[in-house]
């Protein structure tokens, strides 16, 4: 009796540890990768020869960008290694904000597939399944499938994108709402892990496991509800 109450306390604990990982926000029961774009795997179509996307098949959705061992640090257990592009930062007179010479944390996950210099298929480690040689189908050219031409490919050019990796500070520029007010509005920011303060990402304003609110915004963006909940217009 006493070796089942250890067991049922460890798995316990291990639930509690996975929840703790996920970030606010990203861990809702409506989030379901496996039907959006950004499932990639066979079960998609998205590694099909065939269609003209031809994607490793590692036999899993969340691989592609996540991995329970040895991911890189800025985001969530990610598979991915970070491009070693250089980009053209936005910039602007009207800028009150600090913001970072190049992109950081979470946003260089985003950017390791939507910069469209890196192969959507290329990832850190592989799943043991696909080690062993199970449930693979080859791409034609590995690694060179990356980010079609348009615009979820941003290049290294961001100077005409919103501005990420950039402090928020709606006391440097009082035209912003605070920000307690837009993270309960649903919005997120991330807290610099060098003490720079909560930062604009990629993911403040899209959560890459939810399409509810195409392109996986994280709240409805009908009469600018979502620009406007931090511009204050």
């Amino acid at each position: 009796m006493k070796a089942r109450r250890k067991l049922l306390s460890g798995l316990a604990m291990s639930v509690a540890f996975v929840f703790a990982l996920a970030p606010p926000g990203d861990a809702q029961v409506n989030d379901d990768v496996t039907n959006t774009k950004h499932n990639l795997s066979v079960s998609s179509g998205g590694s099909d020869p065939t269609s003209g996307n031809a994607l490793e098949d590692y036999g899993e959705i969340c691989v592609y960008c996540h991995t329970p061992h040895g991911g890189q640090v800025e985001a969530p257990l990610w598979n991915r290694n970070f491009s070693t592009a250089t980009y053209q930062m936005y910039a602007s007179a009207t800028l009150d904000m600090a913001a970072d010479g190049q992109p950081t944390g979470i946003s260089q996950a985003c950017l390791s597939c939507h910069d469209g210099t890196i192969g959507l298929d290329v990832i850190v480690n592989s799943p043991n399944v696909f080690e062993s040689g199970g449930g693979v189908i080859p791409p034609t050219t590995p690694g060179t499938n990356t980010m079609p031409v348009g615009n979820k490919n941003l290049g290294s050019d961001l100077r005409n994108d919103h501005p990420i990796s950039i402090t928020y500070d709606n006391v440097a520029d009082p035209a912003f709402n605070s920000s307690i007010a837009i993270k309960a509005a649903g919005l997120r920011l991330f807290t610099d892990p060098t003490g720079g303060g909560e930062k604009v990402q990629c993911a403040s304003c899209h959560n890459p496991h939810d399409d509810t609110n195409t392109p996986f915004l994280r709240i409805a963006n009908s009469s600018s509800n979502l620009c406007l909940t931090c511009h204050i217009k």
